[in-house]
């Protein structure tokens, strides 16, 4: 087992980070490595009934050895078994992941929003044969497909406060579970230790599921040493993570390899401290108590944010808004200055001024006034969306990685509050070309291990040793990355042009009562796109507007909800070329589920395209009615009667 991968010399300042120790690693191994080295130092807070626990290393550890063993003992978890985890973010989560990786088994998650015929696939496709259920809800949904899958031992749930109505020889509580272990674990204190030493490096550690935007999901195999390797990238591409402690909220499911990475692995290698909410609906409220100093999230928790507060400064005193406005108009311009390398002038200083009065109040809102470093990924950030957090003050770096990569990164903006646009420079260890058609393709020793129990599907992914990402890219003159589209998402109008609809897609979703936009056009003479409606946004703007409304349904069905989105439409058209314009849409009649089965969007949010194609048809094809057919159709309307 090697030493501390992470170190602070005499002068305090950050180290490098060491990846020959980190490749020569467990996740387990590092676990107790912390254990040892800072006993008393806290390695998480927990909110539980209005209040934060803290966690120390030693006691972290020993709740992992205590589960791990009653793992072992009640159901025979050794190497080679497959533990699959559904449920939000939470400690047991991820003790229990780690309890069954120090077994030698390995581990994956289900998305807390997949429907029952998800669970069932993936745990018939992941060869589960133990489930571990965070509340009501989750064990519902395993319930309902355990017939289905015979290789499932027994399920262990963790919140038991709604037990009495399952009450079945198949479900054990994970208190029960944790305490029988801990009895052996008296017995055996180096019990955990010993099961570690045997662990290797190069052992499969976890499976990530791909989103599943065109099939089923592909489970990623991330093995310890090369997985700890990947996230070390990401703390050499951003050293200001090894500069003291880190705040973080363990805000993205965990079975998500950004949501793994800052709340399980990183931890691990860094001093970062993770604090899970105490349910998955306050994380606002937990970002405002906790004023984290390390974000990792996705484009769409950033939207949310900055929408609810565009509305509340709407709904402001018209002193506020004044003032809200000026400092927009100061930081506009000393940003601009900024980020073409000029030198600070007195107008910085009016600017910071008002950065100290107006952003730092807003800031304290969402819970960003104190937060260093914020990385977007998992999605295309709009780059309104990146310009309105940096004219604000977030420091947000948009960076790019996959699934595929093995919990690291491809490549990641650098400069304090970076021009958005592009992903920046290559990260530590990374290669990437473009291939003849654009396609992005990349190289680093510490890429996930294939997919899991699909060598086919392995193999396609690559490309004579280069990981083929199916993103189209370019470079930009200073030598960043800036991805066009995925591959096989470009289309070509009618007129010939090959337009990007994940492009257009992000400005539209730039504003902040659009929740999901879908671009349609293949083939077509000009662009339209469905709309879901971000419906707390609409809403708000419906109650100060007047708008009489019940819910969702009564909203799409507003003529001034339409305008108002129709103006959003315009907006977005402005910072488009013509050809990428859209000239007409449709809202989507109700909200998107990913819980319900069939939905054309996945657990992610991501877009089924086909799926969403073929359920909106008659939609769709209502916004290309020729401009002949509806000049005729008004002519004879009343004069066409049935027969």
């Amino acid at each position: 087992m090697a030493g501390p991968v992470l170190g602070r010399p005499p002068s305090s300042a950050p180290t490098a980070v060491d990846f020959d120790a980190l490749r020569a690693s467990t996740l387990p191994g590092l676990l107790l490595e912390r254990a040892r080295a800072r006993p008393h130092r806290v390695a998480y807070r927990s909110k539980e009934l209005g209040i934060y626990r803290e966690t120390t290393w030693r006691t972290f550890a020993e709740r992992v050895a205590a589960v791990a063993l009653g793992l072992e003992a009640e159901f025979g978890i050794a190497q080679g078994d497959a533990v699959a985890i559904l449920g939000d973010p939470c400690p047991e989560w991820t003790i229990a992941d780690l309890a069954a990786q120090a077994l030698g088994a390995v581990t994956y998650g289900i998305y807390p929003t997949s429907s029952p015929s998800e669970v069932r696939h993936l745990l018939l496709h992941g060869g589960a044969v133990l489930v571990v259920a965070e509340d009501q809800e989750h064990l519902d949904k395993t319930l309902a497909v355990l017939p289905d899958c015979p290789r499932v031992r027994a399920v262990v749930l963790i919140d038991t406060r709604a037990r009495f109505v399952y009450e079945r020889d198949a479900i054990h509580a994970f208190a029960e579970l944790e305490a029988r272990g801990r009895e052996r674990l008296a017995a055996e204190p180096r019990a955990l230790a010993q099961r570690v030493a045997a662990l290797r490096p190069d052992d499969p550690a976890t499976i990530v599921y791909t989103s599943g935007t065109t099939a089923h999901p592909k489970g990623a195999l991330y093995r310890h040493g090369a997985h700890a390797a990947a996230c070390g990238n990401i703390l050499a591409h951003y050293p200001s993570l090894l500069a003291g402690e880190h705040r973080v909220v363990a805000m993205l499911p965990l079975c998500h390899t950004m949501g793994r990475d800052i709340a399980i692995t990183m931890p691990l290698i860094a001093d970062i401290v993770p604090h899970y909410p105490e349910s998955i609906d306050t994380v606002a409220e937990t970002m405002y108590e906790i004023a984290p100093t390390f974000v990792f999230t996705v484009p769409r928790y950033l939207q949310k944010f900055a929408a609810h507060l565009l509305v509340g400064i709407d709904a402001s005193s018209p002193a506020k808004r004044w003032a809200y406005r000026a400092a927009v108009a100061l930081a506009r311009r000393t940003l601009a200055r900024r980020q073409r390398g000029g030198r600070s002038t007195p107008l910085a200083l009016a600017d910071a001024l008002a950065r100290a009065l107006v952003f730092r109040w807003l800031l304290e809102k969402v819970g960003l006034a104190r937060t260093r470093l914020v990385l977007s990924s998992g999605a295309p950030l709009p780059r309104e969306v990146g310009a309105l957090w940096q004219l604000w003050g977030v420091n947000l770096c948009e960076v790019y990685g996959q699934t595929e990569t093995g919990g690291g990164l491809i490549s990641g903006q650098r400069a304090p509050l970076p021009r958005p646009g592009d992903v920046g420079p290559p990260v530590p260890n990374t290669e990437i070309r473009l291939s003849r058609d654009a396609e992005v393709l990349v190289r680093a020793p510490d890429l996930f291990a294939g997919y899991w129990r699909d060598s086919e599907a392995t193999r396609a992914a690559f490309d004579d040793g280069w990981l083929r990402t199916g993103d189209v890219g370019e470079w930009t003159p200073d030598g960043a990355l800036r991805l066009v589209d995925r591959q096989k998402d470009l289309l070509i109008t009618a007129g010939g042009k090959n337009v990007s609809p994940s492009q257009v897609e992000s400005h539209l979703r730039a504003s902040p009562f659009v929740s999901e936009a879908v671009v349609v056009g293949e083939g077509r003479k000009y662009l339209a796109a469905l709309l879901e409606l971000d419906a707390e946004t609409v809403a708000e703007w419906a109650r100060a507007h007047g708008v009489l409304h019940t819910g969702y349904a009564s909203l799409v069905g507003s003529p001034e909800v339409l305008r108002l989105i129709e103006g959003e439409v315009g907006r977005a058209n402005a910072h488009l070329a013509r050809v990428e314009q859209v000239k007409a849409f449709r809202v989507l009649p109700r909200e998107l589920d990913p819980e319900q089965e069939g939905e054309p969007v996945t657990p992610t949010r991501k877009v089924k395209r086909r799926l969403m194609f073929e359920r909106y048809r008659d939609l769709i094809e209502s916004m290309y009615a020729s401009d002949e057919e509806r000049r005729i159709t008004a002519e004879v309307a009343g004069l066409v009667t049935e027969d």
